[in-house]
Formats: C-alpha cells, sequence, structure tokens
C-alpha cells in the first residue's frame, strides 16, 4: 500500500521537461515565462535545457529518437486544453509539459463535466453492480450536451484517462483532497471521489474496459466547444488501446509499444448514421510526432 500512486521519478521528471521545451519550441504550447538565464526554472527546479539533444535522443532512442539533430518546425496552432489522468505521475508529467497552463488554469470542479466512473469498467459478475453501472452510463448519455468545460479551464483531471487499474497498487489513485492541495489549478471532474473506490485489490480491467473507458471520454471530448486543440496526458496502455482500435497501422498493427513522453497528433471527429445521428467516433491522419532526424 505505500507504494499507491507512486511519483514520477527523476528520469521521468526530466523527459517531461525536455519534452515541453520541444513543444514550445514547435510553438504547439504556450511560452513558459519563468525561465532564468542559468538553466532554473523560477521554484528552483531544472527546466530540462541542461540537458542537450544529443543526450536526449540517446535517452528517448527506445521510444522514436533516432538521432540528434533536432527537427525544426514553423509555429503550429497552440493546445487549448491538457485532459490529465488522475495518477500522481500523470498530473506531475504534466505540470513539467504544460507548467503556463498549470499557472493560468482556472480550478474549479468540473461539475458540468462527464466521466463514465472507471468503476463501470470493471470485470466483474455481480448483478448490483452491473444494474450500478449502467445507470452511470445512461445519466452520462444523457448529461453529455450540457457537459463543456468553461474556456478559461486550461487543465481538466479526468478518471477516464487513467491507466488500466486493479490489484496493482501503483494504479491506485491518492485522495482527491491530496490531488488538489498539490495541483490547485486543476479542474477535477466531478465523479471524482475523494477516494478511488474503483480499484479493487482482487480484479483488474480488461482491454475491453480500457477501450470503454476510451470512448467515452472521445464522446466527451467532442462536446468541448470551448476548446479546439486539447493534448491528453495518459499512459502506455491507454494510448495502445486507443491507437491499436482506432489506427492500428500507426503501431504496424501491433509490432510497436508507446514509450514514455512519445507523442502522437491526430484529427478526432464524429461520426453520423444515414439519419444524422452520432454512430461513434474515429481518429484521422493520426501520426508519431519526430523530434529528431538523421
Amino acid at each position: 500500500p505505500r507504494y499507491t500512486a507512486p511519483p514520477l521519478i527523476r528520469q521521468g521528471d526530466m523527459q517531461a521537461r525536455v519534452l515541453g521545451e520541444l513543444l514550445r519550441k514547435r510553438g504547439v504550447i504556450m511560452e513558459d515565462d519563468t525561465h532564468g538565464g542559468d538553466g532554473m526554472m523560477s521554484n528552483g527546479g531544472y527546466d530540462g535545457m541542461d540537458v542537450d539533444d544529443t543526450n536526449c535522443a540517446r535517452s528517448n532512442s527506445n521510444s522514436g529518437g533516432s538521432n540528434n539533430h533536432y527537427h525544426h518546425h514553423p509555429p503550429q496552432q497552440q493546445i487549448d486544453l491538457v485532459v490529465c489522468s488522475p495518477l500522481t505521475r500523470c498530473l506531475q508529467t504534466s505540470s513539467h509539459i504544460f507548467p503556463s497552463y498549470f499557472r493560468e488554469s482556472c480550478a474549479g470542479t468540473a461539475s458540468n463535466a462527464t466521466h463514465s466512473s472507471s468503476s463501470g469498467q470493471q470485470p466483474t459478475t455481480s448483478t448490483t453492480i452491473k444494474a450500478h453501472d449502467k445507470r452511470k452510463e445512461e445519466d452520462n448519455n444523457d448529461a453529455l450536451h450540457d457537459n463543456v468545460l468553461d474556456r478559461n479551464c486550461r487543465v481538466c483531471c479526468h478518471g477516464d484517462a487513467r491507466e488500466a487499474y486493479g490489484m496493482h497498487y501503483p494504479d491506485k489513485r491518492s485522495p482527491l483532497t491530496r490531488l488538489k492541495s498539490i495541483f490547485p489549478t486543476v479542474t477535477y471532474h466531478h465523479l471524482l471521489t475523494e477516494n478511488d473506490t474503483d480499484w479493487q485489490p482482487s480484479v483488474r480491467e480488461t482491454h475491453h474496459d480500457v477501450l470503454r473507458r476510451i470512448q467515452n471520454l472521445f464522446h466527451w471530448l467532442l462536446h468541448q466547444n470551448n476548446h479546439d486543440n486539447i493534448a491528453i496526458v495518459t499512459h502506455g496502455v491507454w494510448m495502445e488501446c486507443a491507437l491499436l482500435h482506432y489506427c492500428p497501422e500507426v503501431l504496424e498493427f501491433g509490432k510497436m509499444r508507446v514509450y514514455n513522453c512519445d507523442v502522437y497528433c491526430g484529427t478526432l471527429v464524429g461520426l453520423l448514421d444515414d439519419n444524422g445521428i452520432g454512430s461513434g467516433v474515429a481518429l484521422r491522419d493520426v501520426k508519431k510526432v519526430q523530434f529528431y532526424q538523421a
């Protein structure tokens, strides 16, 4: 139990800060005005700039960095909203990649946001729990159109973005009050309970359970009309499930894996049937972002 929701290790901390710098160079995220002239951030933490591109490429060689030349790109549209997992290490990763977003975000409870509680995805034989889960899904579907985040929200913590959970303590979320004390500007989904009631010591999510959470999150994202360009900061299993379901060719139909600080971009679109009724979602033009080239 002492390993519940462990913090980010130093290597992950540095990788996230370097990734943030690379994204800022591309103009994808807002500039961070906390940099001093000595490679340190104003809060005393390293900003990652003391790690040159050569070292970064080598340290990420397993995640697509093939050489030590930075690939320059013209400025692109900036990200409007960061949606992240409620696990501590993921919130820390997000805060290192998007420090300005965490400072500027308008804190709230996301009372107008839907989250299919992860407990609705647990494989179980309990008829009572299944009936309870069905009611949750119906409530979420009815509320989707009214659940739009305020345009001042920059960071939202959403339970459907969390890693596959159950049985392993590192996948158990910290108490909500603790998360709010560490990340006070983040908007937390209103269905995130104080304690992680979804995680169970003897049952673990299946691939289907994770995929259902992914689909629920994508449907919710389609209704965020105040934000056009959204970044999801999540976990490896979550990303692999999403990519293999919606665009398996990106991972060479399972031959490739997703590694720490890998970045993929694409367009999320809603699908309509012949009667103009929503019938699902799709990911278009998905590709892995390459920061280095030979």
